[in-house]
């Protein structure tokens, strides 16, 4: 495909050899050099890294390698407009307000710092060492200049931040309220480092590489994260889960836990009156305070009753627990069993055939499609059942935490390092989040999901031409426009 003159015409020749390439549309400019090839006679084109693209509103606009490139060959502002990543980072502003005021109130002397460096890893994902280069060629620059990025500076400073546990509380608390319904759910933070946090212990992937592990709680119903506590890698879960609780400070509250956080111990303290608080815990599938022979009686009967939920048959039933007035409820779902038995049966049959295999011991265990809860709630079954599912509605958030959190934490160094690091990425998480809810008040998830919209606001940036001494927003496309506008987002607003 030809490129356009106009395009064309808009190539800078300030960086040398250049190609144009056109890629799903937009124009693209990458360096290129030339290497003798012996064996053919002739020059061999090498096309190095991109530095940038080009448009026929905006002409040339360098990304963060033409940026840096800029800098090293002195061009004098003259010779191109200063284009910085505006989009992304003004969107999320707009859209989570209320992170920036908090932050300013708990940690009065570093908020800026903070609030930059979560929206620099949240957009970019960037890592300590990248940070300079990202910060210098974003709008973010602009907004605080007097901030150090070189990756030392960043390193000392999430150390310090470590250090400020009070503040960090408070920040914290602040999203607990009295009377919420809480959800926790824990994910393994892997790392070689030599600090006491990371240390061996049991994570559902079975890695023997130390760890540490993080333990998030979730409000219900708004699926905002609300507290998390990091704890060393031998704590099981459920032995965090008290300290959790009592640190967070909730009172009133109904505690959804997942799998692996029911213990006597556990059970004992949410049991206590003082708390006022309510819990639904479920239980290992090894559990014995179902009686074994109410799985394998196959006569529907023993059951209270069946609703549907998405088109499914659930079964259930409800009963006391001793006399200490907590209730059991088992549900259930033949579809959950046969879909597991297909699964099981595709994985599984490269082994057919071989010497004392057989699934036939897992596939026809009477337990599968069974789950039970344990709670002090006594109220209808499918109560229950809809308050658990809704777990479901924070894996957009804990994906995000586990995908792109938790690997580059494990370059810490230091507890000190590894605890701001981890603050840092919660109030990245709250901007995610912060986007995610638009998306879902504004009935938009079913069509984007918040990466997308980071992707399509990315190629939105500042430009200021220096001798005309004024700054305008980049060409923004109609489709992007009009999720913006959806959303709420005006981003000429401070243009």
């Amino acid at each position: 495909m030809p490129i356009p003159s106009t395009i064309l015409s808009k190539k800078p020749k300030e960086f040398g050899a250049l190609e144009i390439r056109c890629i799903r549309g937009f124009y693209y400019v990458y360096r290129v050099t030339s290497k003798w090839d012996s064996t053919k006679g002739r020059s061999k084109k090498i096309t190095g890294e991109s530095i940038g693209k080009i448009t026929e509103a905006d002409g040339f606009i360098p990304n963060a390698t033409g940026m840096k490139l800029m800098r090293k060959l002195n061009l004098a502002p003259k010779s191109a407009p200063i284009v910085k990543a505006y989009g992304a980072y003004e969107t999320l502003r707009q859209l989570s307000p209320e992170i920036e005021d908090r932050l300013r109130r708990c940690f009065p002397d570093c908020h800026r710092e903070i609030r930059t460096f979560a929206l620099l890893r949240l957009v970019d994902g960037t890592t300590t060492k990248m940070m300079q280069d990202i910060f210098q060629s974003s709008y973010m620059s602009d907004l605080c200049p007097d901030i150090s990025t070189s990756e030392v500076s960043v390193r000392k400073f999430i150390s310090v931040l470590g250090t400020k546990h009070n503040e960090i509380d408070v920040f914290l608390k602040e999203d607990v309220l009295p009377g919420t319904h809480l959800l926790f759910d824990g994910t393994s933070i892997f790392s070689r480092s030599a600090d006491s946090l990371a240390e061996k212990g049991y994570n559902p992937n079975h890695s023997t590489d130390t760890q540490a592990r993080l333990l998030y709680v979730f409000d219900k119903t708004t699926c905002k994260p609300v507290f998390y506590r990091v704890i060393q890698g031998s704590v099981v879960d459920k032995s965090a889960f008290l300290e959790t609780i009592r640190s967070c400070g909730c009172s009133d509250c109904v505690i959804i836990a997942d799998k692996g956080f029911y213990s006597k111990r556990n059970l004992s303290y949410l049991m206590n009156p003082d708390y006022k608080i309510k819990f639904i815990l479920p239980l290992q599938d090894n559990t014995t305070l179902v009686d074994s022979d109410f799985y394998s009686d196959p006569d529907d009967h023993k059951f209270d009753n069946v609703f549907v939920y998405k088109k499914r048959a659930i079964w259930y039933k409800k009963e006391k627990s001793g006399i200490q007035g907590n209730w059991i409820y088992t549900y259930r779902d033949d579809e959950r069993r046969s879909d597991f038995q297909a699964h099981f049966v595709e994985s599984t049959e490269k082994d057919y055939g071989e010497e004392g295999y057989t699934p036939m011991d897992v596939l026809s265990n009477p337990r599968l499609g069974y789950f039970s809860f344990c709670s002090n709630m006594d109220v209808d079954p499918k109560e229950i059942y809809l308050s658990y599912k809704q777990r479901w509605d924070i894996e957009e958030c804990f994906d995000y935490l586990k995908n792109s959190v938790v690997p580059s934490a494990s370059y810490a160094h230091s507890d000190e390092f590894f605890r701001g690091w981890c603050f840092l990425n919660h109030v990245s998480l709250l901007y995610f989040y912060g986007l995610l809810n638009k998306l879902r008040v504004s009935k938009l998830d079913e069509k984007y999901s918040p990466e997308d919209i980071m992707k399509l606001t990315k190629n939105i940036y500042k430009v200021s031409e220096i001798e005309a001494n004024q700054s305008r927003i980049s060409h923004i496309q109609l489709k992007t426009s009009e999720v913006l506008t959806t959303l709420g987002v005006d981003l000429l607003r401070n243009s």
